[in-house]
């Protein structure tokens, strides 16, 4: 959902009902579905053609990888938690050749 600025963020609401409460503060839009953690802990998503997540209770965010080119940024489809939690795998365009096409990466969520 929109903030006040305008720039799609984070909510969160109760399953017993209640308002919801924006859990995001970012400069950037949030430009993907976004998926949660197995541990509850992060929501992954992309953002400024990063992957990033926040943390789920503060919903201060971290960058994962840094910015790209439009041309190489990771796709909106939802980024997709290791059953671990430690990596999420996330797909992008690549290129071989005069060729492109969609390819799964991943990065770890904590180094």
């Amino acid at each position: 959902m929109k903030d006040d600025t305008g720039v799609v963020q984070i909510w969160t609401v109760s399953p017993n009902g209640g308002s919801p409460q924006q859990l995001t503060r970012n400069a950037w839009p949030i430009a993907s579905a976004f998926a949660w953690s197995p541990n509850g802990r992060h929501i992954g998503y992309v953002m400024e053609t990063s992957i990033c997540i926040s943390d789920s209770s503060t919903g201060e965010t971290t960058r994962l990888t840094p910015p790209t080119d439009l041309k190489i940024a990771p796709r909106p489809e939802a980024c997709v938690f290791s059953p671990s939690g430690k990596e999420i795998a996330y797909v992008r365009p690549t290129r071989s050749g005069q060729t492109w096409f969609n390819q799964i990466f991943a990065v770890d969520v904590e180094p």
